[in-house]
């Protein structure tokens, strides 16, 4: 329970302090956001929906050997490819999925030294990494608190002007075979902390040597790896501000992990229906669903990436829903096969990746913090006016006439998206209008609601950042089948219409349920009656071994 509350509170800090707690200020619109740089996805919150992103164009895409994807995040003047999102993506789906973890780790620590590092340090380790001559991975996480890197044990400290690391991490991947590790090592003790501030460990890169006290044990997939003594080569950023590499870290993956992940689903999937011969409609149903499912996942990584290459935002949230709808989908998709019979073996290794992903309960938090830390800046006004009625009664006459429109199911629609599509796609365009609507009233009477304490609520929370994640999806989707249709020589394109349609109904009609939803919360949302039904099972199992004389033996 304690690191279920870290991991919460811990978010709030890093990454906002909720558009409830902003309320009660004013901010400007031109003073809080940067309208050169666009977020796509933090966009789906307020009304600022950004339109231009339909009208991005796919981009040429290059793909590199499988020998040299070690260097394809690294720049050219470093001896790198240096490759665009959209390429990177197309070539993690191709991809071999057991050598993933490989390139992804050391994949990682290239985007943080590029990022954090010192120009000296780029020239000294960026060109070894580029050819693969020098293998990266990281050392974050510890057996006894996994995520929780508050309380991480590995420590380093000074000896003779050098750093010296002590301390054991698990879980790391590629241990063995990797030169150089990126470590997290605690560097202020507990009550040299700062009150508001939780900088207080350091990245460090250390080359891996034979009598450098480094000490590597294999554990599955995984390796574990002890540091004795062991002297870092150098600090990467800066002094107890090792979070700004965990935070890397821990997003650095998502375009990668999905791109691979949907390469191995789609070669799955292939070989499922070249050797399928049924005239069942119940497995064709099956099988549609299954193709349904990978045009979708295609059609956001294929957004996901344009957006990074022509915005480049600042924010991970369009990685956060893109990771969150693969790994969703490919969920569905692994059911599906279940049900066509087709053998576990043939995707335990792609079920096993999904089951141990560690960091997918904390993206949705993640990615709706960022939501409605950016929704916040420009509702702030709003909540202030409704949540004092009295104050401002014109305001609040205006906003149960909304709340009469929504209760009719007929928001009132002012995107006007259908003119950036295809004039077939009006009706999914309106579909997606109504959406945003509803999910724009439901983040406003989720701040009215609960106040300061919305980032608190995980289960509301989780169903905010699912209906964004649905919505980018359906984007993505129009933003395709648009461009197919206009570069068809054909008028109609019935393929494309066809999963516009299935999917856009299907988007609506969960829209409609996880809104409703928000709108009843916290007291008519189901997850808190689960939790007492959990309480309850731990109070009869304690009951049931403290008196056992009213044990039914038979």
């Amino acid at each position: 329970m304690s690191l279920y509350r870290f991991k919460i509170s811990s978010l709030c800090r890093y990454y906002s302090q909720t558009a409830a707690v902003v309320s009660n200020k004013s901010h400007p619109h031109g003073n809080t956001v940067d309208q050169k740089l666009p977020s796509f996805a933090k966009s789906l919150y307020v009304g600022n929906f950004v339109k231009a992103a339909f009208a991005i164009n796919t981009k040429e895409v290059n793909l590199p050997k499988l020998d040299e994807l070690f260097g394809v995040c690294v720049p050219k003047e470093f001896g790198g490819l240096e490759l665009s999102s959209a390429s990177v993506s197309e070539a993690y789906k191709r991809i071999n999925f057991a050598d993933l973890r490989e390139y992804i780790a050391h994949g990682s620590v290239v985007k943080c030294i590029n990022t954090t590092g010192t120009d000296e340090q780029k020239r000294k380790f960026l060109p070894q990494l580029a050819s693969g001559e020098c293998i990266a991975s990281f050392c974050i996480y510890e057996s006894k608190y996994g995520h929780d890197i508050q309380n991480t044990e590995t420590k380093a400290s000074q000896k003779n002007g050098k750093w010296v690391i002590n301390g054991s991490k698990q879980w790391v991947v590629n241990g063995e075979r990797a030169d150089m590790f990126l470590v997290l090592a605690k560097t202020m003790d507990e009550c040299n902390r700062p009150e508001s501030e939780q900088n207080f460990f350091t990245a460090f890169l250390v080359k891996k040597s034979q009598n450098s006290g480094i000490k590597i044990t294999s554990e599955g997939n995984h390796y574990n790896v002890t540091f004795k003594n062991v002297e870092a080569d150098c600090i990467l950023g800066s002094e107890n501000e090792g979070h700004n590499c965990y935070t890397m870290l821990f997003n650095g993956d998502l375009l990668e992990s999905s791109s691979a992940t949907l390469g191995e689903v789609k070669s799955i999937v292939e070989k499922t229906s070249k050797n399928f011969h049924s005239h069942d409609r119940s497995s064709l149903i099956k099988l549609g669903k299954l193709n349904s499912h990978l045009y979708t996942m295609d059609c956001v990584l294929e957004f996901t990436s344009l957006l990074l290459d022509t915005y480049n935002p600042k924010s991970d949230y369009e990685l956060i829903l893109a990771r969150l709808f693969v790994s969703e989908t490919t969920r569905s998709c692994l059911n599906l096969l279940n049900d066509l019979g087709l053998s576990k073996k043939s995707f335990k290794y792609i079920e096993n990746s999904l089951l141990f992903e560690g960091k997918s309960n904390l993206l949705p938090i993640v990615g709706a913090l960022l939501g409605i830390q950016y929704a916040g800046q420009f509702m702030a006004e709003d909540v202030k006016q409704l949540r004092n009625p009295l104050m401002f009664p014109k305001y609040t006459l205006s906003h149960i006439m909304r709340i009469q429109r929504s209760l009719k199911n007929k928001p009132k629609l002012n995107h006007y998206i259908e003119k950036h599509l295809h004039p077939s796609l009006k009706k999914q365009a309106l579909d997606l209008e109504y959406c945003l609507s509803r999910l724009q009233f439901g983040v406003q009477n989720m701040f009215i609601n609960l106040g300061p304490d919305t980032c608190y609520y995980q289960m509301i929370l989780e169903r905010v950042n699912s209906v964004a994640m649905d919505l980018f999806a359906l984007a993505a989707v129009l933003r395709r089948v648009s461009q197919k249709l206009y570069n068809s020589n054909t008028q109609l394109y019935p393929t494309e219409l066809v999963f516009a349609n299935v999917f856009c109904n299907s988007i609506r009609e969960q829209c409609n349920q996880r809104v409703n939803e928000i709108l009843d919360a916290p007291h008519n949302v189901v997850d808190p009656h689960y939790k007492i039904i959990g309480q309850n099972c731990f109070v009869e199992k304690s009951y049931f071994f403290e008196h056992p004389l009213k044990r039914n033996i038979f």
